[in-house]
C-alpha cells in the first residue's frame, strides 16, 4: 500500500475516532445537563414543600402534588426523579391529584392537596438558575413566581421568590 494511500485511510480512521469521541461527550454532557436539572427540581420542590406543608397543612393531611414543565407541556416526575424525596411522605407525582375548581384533592383518599408545577428554567450562569413555580389549591387560590436557584457547596439551593422592583 502507498504511503499516500495509507496516510489518507489513517486520516479518515483518526476523523472517525475523533467523532465519536465528540459524540460520547456530547451525551456525557446531556447527562450531566439531565442530572443539573434534575437537582435544580429538587431543590425547587423541597423548598416548596417546606413552604406549602406548615404544621396546619400537615395536620389537615395535605398532599402537594408534583409537576415538572420543561417548557410547554407539564408533567408528572418520573418514579426516579420521585425516589429523590423519598423522604417525604406527603409528596405524590402530579398524576395522583385531581385540581377541581373547589379545591385540589388526592385522587384516591380525597385528601386536600396544593398542585406546584416547576419549570421551564431560565439559566442565569452555570450555577444560577430562576425557576418558575406555579402553585394550585383551588380555582381561587394560587400563585406563579420565579424562585432563585443557586450551587452551594452542598449542592443546589432554591432562595426563594425573586422579587424584582422597579424605579420610583
Amino acid at each position: 500500500m502507498s504511503s499516500s494511500r495509507w496516510n489518507a485511510e489513517w486520516l479518515v480512521g483518526l476523523a472517525w475516532a475523533a467523532t465519536l469521541a465528540g459524540a460520547a461527550a456530547a451525551g456525557g454532557a446531556a447527562e450531566t445537563d439531565r442530572a443539573t436539572e434534575a437537582a435544580v427540581f429538587e431543590a425547587v420542590f423541597r423548598q416548596q414543600v417546606r413552604e406549602q406543608l406548615d404544621a396546619t397543612e400537615r395536620a389537615r393531611g395535605t398532599v402537594v402534588c408534583l409537576a415538572i414543565d420543561p417548557g410547554g407541556a407539564p408533567q408528572s416526575p418520573s418514579r426516579e426523579f420521585m425516589a429523590r424525596l423519598a423522604g417525604e411522605p406527603s409528596v405524590r407525582r402530579a398524576t395522583e391529584c385531581d385540581p377541581r375548581p373547589s379545591g385540589a384533592v388526592e385522587s384516591m383518599t380525597r385528601r386536600p392537596a396544593i398542585l406546584v408545577t416547576a419549570g421551564p428554567i431560565d439559566w442565569i450562569a452555570g450555577d444560577e438558575a430562576w425557576v418558575v413555580v406555579d402553585s394550585f389549591r383551588s380555582a381561587r387560590s394560587g400563585t406563579r413566581r420565579r424562585y432563585r436557584v443557586v450551587r452551594e457547596r452542598e449542592g443546589w439551593v432554591s432562595l426563594g421568590p425573586i422579587l424584582l422592583d422597579g424605579p420610583l
